[in-house]
């Protein structure tokens, strides 16, 4: 339970990051996250489904051993935040958003990660 409430606490708080950086953002730059990162969603979302589902397959089916199920799910997440994380950073960058808040958004996106690799840490406890 409590490290639910970790992950939950993580996600809360790099929303919270993420939101006073978009404040600080002028019409202009608000406008152009939102064109930069349209065409992105579909993907993204799509990815992440599809690891939830083959997760779900797996146990389902019992394809591999849920152990192996499970540590190959969490690593396909973590993975998954680190190369989103990336290459939204790259995209940041290459449509010279301000310095702030590409900081913003690293830090924001290691809150998640943190907060992710606790609550697995602490699910054996």
């Amino acid at each position: 339970m409590i490290s639910f409430v970790i992950l939950l606490v993580a996600i809360f708080l790099s929303r919270v990051i993420n939101e006073k950086a978009n404040k600080k953002l002028d019409q202009d730059k608000k406008a152009a996250l939102i064109d930069v990162f349209s065409e992105d969603r579909i993907w993204t979302y799509g990815v992440l489904i599809g690891i939830v589902v083959l997760f779900f397959i797996s146990l389902r089916f019992s394809l591999i051993d849920p152990f192996w199920t499970y540590m190959i799910y969490i690593v396909l997440l973590i993975s998954y935040i680190v190369v989103l994380a990336y290459y939204s950073y790259k995209k940041l960058k290459a449509n010279d958003f301000p310095s702030f808040y590409i900081k913003s958004y690293i830090l924001s996106s290691s809150v998640r990660l943190i907060g992710l690799l606790l609550f697995v840490a602490l699910l054996d406890v």
